[in-house]
Formats: structure tokens, sequence, C-alpha cells
């Protein structure tokens, strides 16, 4: 009887591993649409070319002469940009793309004009820069034409929205003309941040060089602005330019 027992005991645990094994898993086994994994991580390095302050630089030239003196700008230099990015990919050719990025823009002039104050008047050589800490944070969609994979190159093009926070700074160094020495002058000295909307659209190329790594180049197009106020006026700062950037990116 016992022995019947047991292997009436045997035979049901042999059956139910059987069913156990047979039967579909619990949990969803993860799948990729190809070689690559399904996220990546990227480190861009370039510069931002195309900003235009020049209603604000023209505006404070203006201000200098009505007050017989002037206010040179230089050209706006190339501005240096970083961006770090997380792409997930939801189709073999379709990317959900957000990322973070920093570009620091300056500009400086020489100047002078005269100071009216009611008791005198002080004649002051002037210099300003003005600096803009641009940080954006955006969200949109790439599209690979060629679905990533080792050994290979894919061009892609992605387009999305950003929110932009220019930190902007206008400051200014006086001293007396005849002397040259310092002059207090706080009123020339302007610190304003913000926050805006923005767009972006960009186009690139990767080569993979494994299933981890791979390097590009990547131009993008971002169209934003923001407001200065200074001297009683309101001035647009346009940061509308092009980044030619260098990409690195390392697959999860």
């Amino acid at each position: 009887m016992k022995r019947h027992l047991i292997a009436a005991i045997l035979i049901a645990v042999i059956c139910a591993s059987s069913t156990a094994h047979a039967a579909p898993p619990i949990f969803k086994e993860k799948k990729y649409f190809g070689p690559m994994p399904f996220s990546n991580v990227s480190l861009s390095a370039g510069f931002l070319d195309g900003a235009d302050f020049s209603l604000l630089t023209d505006a404070l030239n203006n201000w200098a002469v009505a007050r017989n003196g002037h206010d040179t700008f230089g050209n706006l230099a190339l501005a240096p940009s970083v961006r770090l990015s997380y792409e997930y990919q939801m189709t073999p050719n379709h990317f959900l793309k957000v990322s973070s990025s920093f570009s620091y823009l300056k500009q400086g002039s020489v100047g002078a004009y005269v100071a009216e104050y009611p008791d005198t008047n002080y004649s002051l050589d002037i210099a300003r820069t003005l600096k803009v800490y641009l940080l954006t944070f955006e969200a949109g969609f790439s599209y690979y034409f060629v679905p990533p994979a080792p050994e290979s190159f894919s061009p892609y093009a992605g387009a999305g929205f950003a929110a932009v926070v220019p930190l902007v700074r206008l400051d200014t160094e006086s001293s007396l003309h005849e002397t040259g020495q310092p002059f207090a002058n706080p009123g020339e000295n302007v610190s304003q941040n913000s926050f805006q909307a923005g767009l972006h659209l960009e186009f690139g190329m990767n080569y993979y060089l494994s299933n981890r790594f791979a390097l590009g180049m990547e131009g993008k197009y971002q169209m934003a602005q923001s407001k200065f106020d200074v001297h009683g006026a309101n001035f647009d700062l346009k940061y509308t330019g092009f980044i030619l950037a260098i990409n690195v990116v390392y697959y999860l």
C-alpha cells in the first residue's frame, strides 16, 4: 500500500513539474528589436552659432551716444555647448529622446559717456561684458533611417520641445576718464533670469563600434529667445542658432 502511495506521489510531482515547465513564464521576457539594447545615454560637445543680441547692444550704444559717448560691442563669438541625452527605442526606427544642455555666450564692449548728476558731471570710461548661461531641457522623438547595428552607420533626424532657462548678466566696469580711478556705477550692472519655451530640430549620423558604443556627429537647430530689461526698456535676446557637435554614445 505504501509503495502504491509513494509511486502515485512521484507521478503527481512529475506531472506538475512538466505542466509548470510548459506553461508560459509569469514575467514577460525582455526582447530587443535588434542587436542593440533598448536605451542609451550620450554626451555631446560642440559650438552654437547664430545667436543675436544686436537689439540690446545697439540700444546700449545709442544710450551712450545720447550722453556724448559711445559703447561699441565686438562680435558675438561661437558659444561652447555640451549636451547629455537619454534615448529609448520604441520601434526598430523610432526613439524617444530627452536631454539637457548648457551653452555659454559672451560679448564685450568698450565705451565712454558723460554721467550727469545734480551737482556735477563725470566723464566715464566703461567696459561692459554681456554673459548668458543658457540651460535647456528638451524632449522629442528621433527617427533612425537604418536600425542601429554593430559596425554600421545610421543617419537620423528628430524634433521636439524645450524649456529654456537663460541666466543673463550685464557687468559694467566704470572709471573716471581723467584719472582712471574706479567709479561706483551699480545701476549699470543688471542680472536677470527667466523661463522660456523653445523648439529644436536635429539630424546626425552614428557609427556603431559594437553593441555598446557608438560615435557620431550631430547638427541641431534651436529656436528660443528671452527678454532683457535695462534703462527702462525691454529687448529681445535671440538664442536661435545652429549647434554642431560630436557625440559619444553608450548603450545600457
